[in-house]
């Protein structure tokens, strides 16, 4: 692993080689070129006796694993952990209190024995009663624009999402924050410029440097992962940058970033614990980080997924895949980086 720290450097980004440019980079800039530990695993399958139509988004709850998919009638499918038995339907869409209107599924945090998410621009907290029924316990409303994309919860009343996006007008920063007990609002990250010969403006800017955040309110850090390039940053609470990752691991280079049907997708949304962050690449790998951007291990599967939730204390990861001959299924592997 090469680690350059506040340096000028002359990096072509691969798969652009014809495009060079001297860029400064702050803070920490670290180069990756492998994981300490690697994993090539056979995934376990659970039979449910459910089809997961149309997933969107899973995760752990109450030792039950959750499947959100907002096309049903019922928003969320609950199964069984160990059998994956359906164990029930809940969450129902409508104008209600405890109803939802167009929940964001990839802002769904679990928190103990609740979870949260947001529903246009109100941040609920939901506890499920003993019946199955979602409740909303509490609800906020955070920006006064649709924060649907780039929306991370910070904490109970510090809240970010990307800047401008879907406005018309895209500027210098990558995002916003809102402290809604002040009603303070700021904006901080400079875009990346990773092309010398091309100056992305407004909405181009927004989708070529798309990126996947997610925070770590026990350690007030956040981290976001670039979809269409192989890197990340890490910005503690206030929004300042610690860290900037580049993982030259093959493969690293998109076709053209202009065409979005050639553009190669590698990070998707990543899911944090206290002290990973484990961040899907590609179709079947996570990469494990811990939260000052160090290389942790390698997982590449045996088959691909679409969504996952990690369970660290059952030392699994679960994942459930779109295909039509895996709507029955829901994948399960081992964590072997976790101590004993």
């Amino acid at each position: 692993m090469m680690k350059t720290n506040k340096l000028i450097l002359l990096f072509a980004l691969p798969g652009f080689m014809a495009c060079k440019k001297t860029v400064i980079l702050e803070p920490d800039l670290t180069t990756v070129t492998e994981f300490p530990m690697k994993k090539e695993t056979k995934v376990s399958v659970i039979k449910t006796d459910s089809i997961i139509l149309a997933p969107e988004k899973i995760f752990i709850l109450n030792d039950q694993i959750w499947v959100c998919q907002r096309k049903k009638d019922k928003i969320f499918d609950v199964f069984d952990l160990l059998t994956g038995r359906h164990l029930y339907s809940t969450g129902t869409k409508g104008q209600g209190p405890n109803d939802f209107i167009h929940p964001q599924a990839n802002t769904i945090a679990v928190e103990g024995d609740k979870f949260t998410l947001l529903d246009i621009n109100v941040m609920k907290t939901v506890r499920i009663t003993p019946s199955g029924q979602t409740e909303t316990v509490d609800a906020k409303r955070t920006f006064d624009l649709l924060p649907v994309n780039g929306f991370v919860k910070l904490n109970d009343t510090v809240f970010c999402a990307f800047a401008d996006c879907a406005t018309g007008t895209v500027g210098d920063y990558e995002y916003r924050q809102k402290n809604i007990s002040t009603e303070n609002e700021s904006k901080f990250s400079p875009y990346p410029e990773f092309l010398s010969d091309r100056k992305f403006e407004d909405e181009q800017r927004c989708r070529i440097y798309y990126k996947y955040p997610v925070a770590n309110p026990h350690k007030n850090k956040m981290a976001t992962f670039y979809g269409f390039f192989k890197f990340f940053r890490i910005y503690d609470y206030n929004g300042v940058m610690e860290k900037q990752v580049f993982v030259k691991i093959p493969p690293y280079s998109s076709d053209n970033v202009d065409d979005w049907e050639k553009r190669e997708v590698y990070y998707g949304p990543p899911s944090a614990t206290e002290d990973y962050i484990y961040a899907p690449c590609g179709a079947g790998e996570i990469q494990v980080w811990d939260w000052q951007g160090n290389p942790v291990i390698q997982y590449s599967f045996d088959r691909p997924f679409y969504t996952f939730a990690v369970s660290e204390p059952h030392k699994k990861i679960f994942m459930v895949s779109a295909e039509e001959e895996d709507l029955d299924k829901i994948y399960t592997a081992d964590l072997v980086h976790l101590p004993s």
